[in-house]
């Protein structure tokens, strides 16, 4: 399935946080199976997060989102989602129920703007976050699919593992399963021109080169049912 990871924050525009989300999640995703196709980065703007949502399902069927799921106006992504998937937004009390026990394990005042986060789409498959207040969820409709997870990376690496990783599994078909040789003392340029016949006809498995300090390295990747 063709996928797109869409980061929501104008702190990593402003170049504050560095953007390790999307690393993560690209490489779990390709090595569940999911054909990683694009990664978008755009502010708190709902106009601009609703462009990219339109742009990668012209190509993708998957989006993932990190960020944007917080208690503060700035926090839109969910709504942006909601109304791309053509949902309406309802108050859920369970979820509510466990935004205000997690403050209270705190220690800590829940304020009124808190509320904002038991506040999903109807359709949507919530995914409980138990290192932070902001829930997480699926939303599907006519085969599209959006995946919207917090952004602190403890909090989506978290939810991640223990709630996505089990609603993706329905959808997998193989798995992508690589390795890479290491070469020394050959530039990236030689080292294509010696695999030059196996490159240009590869299918599956599929090769790539990369040239890094001191060294080259060679990925050669299969999407298989299983490892063996």
């Amino acid at each position: 399935m063709k996928t797109a990871i869409l980061s929501v924050g104008t702190e990593i525009l402003f170049g504050q946080i560095v953007n390790t989300n999307t690393v993560y999640l690209s490489q779990q995703m390709n090595m569940l199976g999911f054909d990683v196709m694009y990664h978008y980065t755009v502010g708190d703007n709902p106009k601009r997060v609703e462009e990219m949502i339109d742009l990668a399902f012209q190509d993708c069927d998957l989006i993932l989102t990190t960020g944007g799921l917080g208690p503060t106006q700035d926090d839109l992504t969910k709504e942006v989602a909601c109304k791309a998937l053509d949902d309406t937004l309802v108050m859920m009390d369970d979820v509510l129920e466990e935004i205000t026990k997690y403050f209270k394990t705190l220690g800590r005042e829940m304020t009124e703007n808190n509320k904002k986060q038991a506040i999903m789409p109807s359709r949507a498959t919530v995914f409980h976050n138990d290192a932070g207040t902001a829930p997480g969820f699926a939303l599907e409709k006519d085969g599209k699919y959006i995946i919207c997870m917090p952004g602190p990376p403890r909090e989506m690496k978290r939810m991640f593992q223990k709630s996505v990783v089990p609603f993706l599994q329905s959808m997998i078909d193989g798995a992508l399963y690589y390795r890479q040789i290491r070469f020394f003392g050959i530039g990236e340029s030689m080292l294509e021109t010696q695999l030059l016949d196996l490159i240009d006809n590869q299918t599956d498995p599929t090769l790539a080169t990369y040239a890094k300090e001191g060294e080259c390295s060679l990925r050669i990747a299969s999407k298989r049912a299983t490892e063996e």
